[in-house]
């Protein structure tokens, strides 16, 4: 079952040959970046660059006046074309055996009922060939293991490799949710802008990116679903082998009349969502920002096997914020046992209370090996399953957080650990050079406490 998922969308993520049609020249039109995006990618396949007022060549490629002029078999139309042009255009492009598509133009269902009938004969052309269609009304699709990249937008080729997939219904969300997953300096491995759905459904997607060997973690955000229980049912599955984040919107009256017009979707309402989410084990969060923050931990490998936590720091306000946050979250910071707080107390400065949490004010910015020797005796500590470090830098003018001996911590203990490295993100360095040792960081305490919460309850989903 696994080959025959990946089999049926080979053509769409991993292409052999891929038509543009619309390319040009003119720097001003939709099919001119298309074509770049393709070609700029480092894509290795066969790109045919089709417009029918095209002469010999199109951006230095040989161009073709139409499909039919096309070889036989193209794996993967991407249509760069106005929609009054895109159902004639699907209908060649299967009588020459075309297999995936990808259509950026609107004006399908989102506009009313003629755009709905515009959406089902597309969808009907494309069944009866056995096309499978990103689209219509979306930005394309990225598979960053194959080079591809599928849409009008050259930069999302810059994006770092890593093994986080994102699938959107709205191309603008899931600019802004791969753009937080680069602040946090994380890789992707596939985004898909899903828009309106004609015969490919988030159901599809959470199925496809299961058995993906390049995705470990799955993303999505839905603004509404046409078929539920069929979704519910692919995405518990998928569950089971992968994790899966969520992220809804278009509740509210204005937000729920904006996403009828965007993509023609419906949203149900929030507690419903929420239930049905959650009895599918899937983790629920709510914002780019969040979503973001929690996919780079579970990237990274960290789980929680408990719900007690370490704090140690230099400075108290941070750790307040993550604190509150956590507990409310259902996370707890269990006392420390009497030897471990008296032999902390040997090396924390004496108006220290060796407590958790841990406040070791200045001396700990100074001497960072405070951080590694009560750290190493708190994970001895059955009820404590992982430790948050909060350091900040000083923006670069005091000393590194020692990434390296801390991460060993936590692996000679078997327990995550985690860094509140509070910095600009213009010396984002440091968190680079933490996450390579293997210890998640985040910039704020507010991203640290929620992500820290979302670990706890993704263990917890079932």
């Amino acid at each position: 079952m696994s080959s025959q998922i990946l089999d049926r969308y080979r053509p769409l993520f991993n292409p052999g040959s891929i038509a543009v049609v619309g390319a040009t020249d003119n720097v001003f039109k939709l099919g001119y970046h298309s074509l770049t995006a393709v070609t700029s990618s480092g894509y290795g396949g066969e790109v045919y660059p089709v417009n029918p007022r095209a002469g010999e060549r199109i951006q230095g490629l040989p161009a073709y006046r139409s499909i039919s002029e096309l070889p036989r078999g193209v794996d993967l139309f991407v249509y760069a074309i106005p929609e009054r042009q895109v159902v004639p255009s699907v209908r060649e492009a299967v009588e020459m055996g075309g297999k995936a598509g990808v259509i950026f133009a609107g004006g399908f269902r989102e506009t009313g009922p003629e755009g709905k009938r515009l959406q089902e004969e597309l969808i009907g052309i494309a069944d009866a060939g056995g096309m499978k269609l990103i689209g219509p009304n979306c930005i394309g699709i990225v598979n960053k293991q194959a080079k591809l990249n599928a849409t009008f937008a050259s930069p999302l080729a810059w994006f770092p490799e890593g093994n986080v997939s994102v699938v959107s219904q709205s191309g603008g969300m899931g600019n802004s949710i791969l753009n937080e997953i680069m602040d946090e300096q994380v890789g992707i491995s596939k985004f898909v802008s899903i828009g309106n759905r004609a015969n490919v459904e988030f159901a599809d997607m959470v199925e496809y990116l299961s058995e993906d060997p390049d995705t470990g973690v799955i993303c999505l955000f839905i603004e509404g679903l046409d078929d539920g229980a069929t979704f519910l049912d692919k995405a518990r599955r998928a569950s089971r082998r992968k994790p899966i984040l969520v992220y809804t919107r278009g509740y509210t009256e204005s937000s729920s009349k904006t996403a009828l017009s965007h993509t023609g979707s419906v949203a149900s309402s929030e507690a419903v969502y929420h239930g049905a989410f959650r009895q599918a084990g899937l983790l629920q969060v709510h914002s780019s920002s969040e979503m973001a923050s929690a996919a780079k931990a579970i990237s990274i490998g960290a789980r929680l096997g408990g719900d007690g936590v370490f704090i140690s720091t230099h400075s108290a306000g941070p750790v307040v914020a993550i604190c509150d946050i956590c507990e409310r979250g259902g996370l707890r910071f269990p006392p420390l046992k009497a030897e471990v707080s008296r032999a902390i107390a040997e090396f924390v400065p004496e108006h220290a209370v060796a407590a958790n949490p841990l406040d070791m004010f200045a001396f700990a910015w100074t001497d960072t090996s405070l951080y590694l020797r009560a750290t190493d005796l708190a994970l001895a500590q059955d009820d404590i399953h992982c430790a948050v470090a909060v350091f900040v830098t000083g923006g670069g003018a005091g000393p590194a957080f020692p990434s390296r001996d801390y991460a060993e911590i936590g692996r000679r203990h078997g327990k995550p650990v985690f860094i509140c490295l509070i910095t600009p993100c213009a010396l984002a360095q440091d968190i680079a050079d933490a996450q390579k040792e293997g210890v998640v960081a985040w910039s704020s305490p507010e991203k640290t406490g929620k992500a820290l919460v979302d670990l706890y309850r993704l263990a917890n989903l079932g």
